[in-house]
């Protein structure tokens, strides 16, 4: 029994010591949220995609390039970017219109701007998982101290242990949401600025 109390114990205080630090991610957190919800509003309001630009200014690229007029080339696919990731990719791109490798280091340009992307993605899926098993844990472990005030009458150390769990579960479920959404509407974004991107890449080769 006294070995059994004494692991019951330790497990009592390693859990209880893990509140404070949970409840300080959790708010971490929730000003991650509202600052990427303000950076996903403002990437909205700069993005806009213009198709019939971007192909136009491909076809010319290229008739340029089969002349070897590289630097007219550079100038009309410059132009020809309608936000701020495709810009940044074309001109990194025009960077090797020179090369007798073109194709090659196109593709290693893809390769590169998937992995951007990918590593871009992977904070917001990240608090998507974390914010909700953070709100558990935050929930579970005051229902301890919770159900000892139940047992001995205090009410007050009932309600106040009641009120962390039931917050914690909202602020954890509160950034999961925000961190899903982001990741839909951005992954939406970033499909379809990759796929913008290998066009550029294909009509140049």
């Amino acid at each position: 029994m006294d070995a059994s109390s004494g692991i019951i114990g330790a497990m009592f205080m390693i859990s209880n010591s893990l509140l404070y630090p949970v409840i300080i991610i959790l708010l971490g957190l929730v000003a991650w949220s509202l600052i990427s919800v303000g950076q996903l509003l403002s990437e909205y309001a700069s993005r806009s995609r213009d198709i019939a630009k971007l192909k136009a200014g491909c076809r010319d690229a290229h008739e340029h390039i089969r002349k070897q007029e590289y630097n007219k080339a550079a100038e009309v696919l410059n132009a020809s970017g309608s936000n701020d990731l495709l810009k940044n990719f074309i001109a990194d791109l025009v960077a090797s219109l020179r090369e007798s490798k073109f194709s090659v280091e196109a593709e290693k340009l893809l390769q590169d701007y998937e992995l951007k992307i990918t590593k871009e993605l992977e904070k917001a899926r990240l608090v998507a998982k974390l914010g909700p098993m953070l709100g558990l844990m935050g929930t579970l472990i005051p229902l301890g101290p919770a159900l000892m005030g139940l047992t001995s009458g205090d009410i007050q150390q009932l309600a106040t242990n009641m009120v962390v769990a039931f917050s914690t579960t909202v602020l954890g479920l509160l950034t999961g949401g925000i961190a899903y959404a982001i990741v839909v509407v951005k992954k939406r974004w970033y499909t379809q600025d990759l796929s913008d991107m290998e066009y550029v890449v294909e009509v140049l080769r």
